[in-house]
C-alpha cells in the first residue's frame, strides 16, 4: 500500500520528525507505533520514514546502536526505491551515530555519501548539513585550512535560507577549528554567536555543548572563573534532559578547571563521578580519560 494513501502513518512520522530534536522520547514512541503499522501493513515507504525518526530520536537519546540499527534498514529501503532524497537524510543520521560512537572514518563516508546525494537532487540545506559535518571531522584530523574552507561555505548556505539552527552549527563548528587553531578569541566570538542562537531556540543539549566549548577556550585564555561558570552551566543543561553523557563530559570539564585552580580534591570528585558514569554506560573513552586524569592527580601527594 502506498504511503500516501495512509494518513495515519503520515501523521505519525509528521508528528515524530517534528519532535525528534526537543522531544526525542515521545518522537521514539510515534515513530515505533508508526513502524509496527507500516510493517502490518507492508508499506515500505512509510515503514522508511518511521525507521528515519527512530534513528533520529536514538541519536538524541544517546541509544546509538539500536539508531544504527534503524538506519541501516532505512538505507536498504531507500535504496530500492532509488529514492536520493531520503538516502542522504538516511546518511547524514547515520554519520552522527557513528560519530557519537567515535568511529570517525565511518562517520565521515557516512557524511559524503550524504553529500552525494543531496547534491544529486540540489537541495541546498542539505548539501549545507553535510559540508558542516565534513567540515567538522576534517578539524579532528587537524586538517584546519580544509576545515574552515568548507564550514565557511556552509554558513553562507545558511545564512542564505535564513536557516538560525544550522547557521548556530556552522558557527560552532568554525569555533571549535579556530580553538584546535589555537585562535583562541576567534573562537571565543564563533561559540557566543553559536550559543545565542541555541538559547534563542530552546535547545538544550545543543546549547549545552556549545556551553562546554565555550568553557574550554576560556580555560585557554586562563579565564578560570568564567570558563567554571559555563561548564556548571551546561552541567544543569544535561542534568534537566538527562543525558548521562553530557553529565560525565560536563563533570570532566569542570574537574580540569578545579586542577587548573589548585583545586585537585575538588578535582578528584569530579572525575570519580565522571569515570561512575563512564562505567554505568559503558563509555571506554570517558573512562579512559577520568583515569588518567585521576591517575595524574593521585601521583602528586601533595594535597590541598
Amino acid at each position: 500500500m502506498p504511503s500516501d494513501s495512509n494518513p495515519n502513518l503520515q501523521t505519525l512520522n509528521k508528528e515524530a520528525e517534528a519532535l525528534r530534536l526537543q522531544e526525542p522520547e515521545r518522537a521514539l514512541e510515534l515513530a515505533r507505533e508508526a513502524e509496527r503499522l507500516a510493517r502490518e501493513q507492508g508499506d515500505s515507504k512509510a515503514l522508511a520514514e518511521s525507521l528515519l525518526n527512530i534513528g533520529a530520536a536514538c541519536w538524541r537519546l544517546e541509544r546509538y546502536s539500536e539508531g544504527k540499527q534503524a538506519i541501516s534498514e532505512a538505507i536498504t529501503i531507500f535504496t530500492s526505491h532509488d529514492d536520493a532524497r531520503g538516502k542522504s537524510t538516511a546518511y547524514q543520521i547515520l554519520g552522527h551515530l557513528h560519530r557519537e560512537m567515535n568511529e570517525m572514518n565511518d562517520a565521515l563516508l557516512a557524511h559524503q555519501e550524504s553529500l552525494k546525494w543531496a547534491e544529486a537532487i540540489g537541495e541546498k540545506k542539505s548539501i549545507a548539513n553535510q559540508l558542516n559535518n565534513i567540515a567538522t571531522l576534517y578539524g579532528m584530523f587537524a586538517d584546519y585550512t580544509k576545515a574552515l574552507e568548507l564550514l565557511l561555505k556552509s554558513l553562507a548556505v545558511r545564512q542564505e535560507l535564513v536557516d538560525r539552527y544550522g547557521e548556530a552549527s556552522a558557527r560552532n563548528n568554525i569555533g571549535l577549528v579556530y580553538k584546535l587553531n589555537h585562535e583562541y578569541e576567534n573562537a571565543l566570538k564563533e561559540y557566543q554567536a553559536s550559543l545565542a542562537i541555541y538559547e534563542s531556540l530552546n535547545l538544550k543539549k545543543e546549547a549545552a555543548m556549545v556551553l562546554g566549548n565555550l568553557g574550554s577556550a576560556l580555560e585557554r585564555v586562563s579565564d578560570f572563573e568564567k570558563a567554571f561558570i559555563c561548564h556548571e552551566k551546561a552541567l544543569n543543561l544535561y542534568e534537566s534532559i538527562n543525558s548521562l553523557n553530557g553529565i560525565a563530559t560536563a563533570k570532566h570539564n569542570l574537574a580540569i578547571v578545579y586542577e587548573r585552580m589548585g583545586k585537585r580534591k575538588d578535582a578528584i570528585r569530579l572525575f570519580q563521578e565522571a569515570l561512575a558514569l563512564g562505567e554505568q554506560m559503558k563509555d571506554k573513552i570517558i573512562m579512559a580519560n577520568a583515569c588518567l586524569n585521576l591517575g595524574k592527580l593521585y601521583a602528586n601527594q601533595n594535597l590541598d
